[in-house]
């Protein structure tokens, strides 16, 4: 009788522990995708910024600015692995397309535009304004690619192209842990 009342309570603690587990294991997913869905407006609002020579003026000078753009593409990344880790967990038992495509697309996103090469892209980019603004008297009232708003126009597209990629492709990851019903 003794070793039954064992059984049943070591089983009810098991139990209880599994199901403890799993609504954590859900709460974590819904909070990952929460947080993932804050970052996603929050960078679209950077990158409307960013993609305008006054943006990227703004990150070259403004330290504070530069400090918050780079914590977000950080948290971006973090909740990103966090992400792609719940969703290869899945993957174990759904062979679905759209988790196959979200995984490829979040792996993309984490070898091409990761922080790293992201930073050092604008890194370059505030390189280039330095000479675009060091030369500004020269060009000034040049006409073409040569001028300064020529120059300024060319490293906005150049620019604006990466960050425009980076938005899409965060968009399209959003989209898709909707449509997979993590929260």
């Amino acid at each position: 009788m003794k070793l039954r009342i064992v059984q049943l309570t070591l089983i009810s603690i098991l139990a209880s522990a599994c199901i403890t587990g799993l609504s954590a294991q859900s709460t974590d997913s819904v909070s990952i995708v929460k947080k993932f869905d804050e970052l996603v407006l929050k960078w679209d609002l950077l990158a409307v910024e960013l993609g305008k020579y006054e943006g990227l003026d703004k990150y070259c000078t403004d330290k504070p600015f530069q400090d918050n753009v780079i914590k977000t593409l950080e948290e971006i990344h973090h909740y990103d692995t966090l992400l792609y880790q719940t969703l290869a967990k899945k993957a174990r038992y759904d062979k679905s397309s759209e988790l196959k495509k979200t995984l490829k697309q979040i792996e993309e996103f984490e070898t091409e535009f990761k922080g790293p090469s992201f930073l050092k892209k604008l890194h370059d980019e505030c390189v280039g304004r330095r000479e675009i603004e060091k030369d500004y008297k020269e060009t000034r009232n040049d006409i073409g690619m040569n001028s300064y708003d020529g120059q300024v126009l060319v490293l906005e597209a150049d620019l604006n192209k990466y960050i425009q990629h980076i938005t899409k492709l965060m968009d399209h990851i959003e989209e898709h842990i909707h449509h997979l019903h993590l929260e």
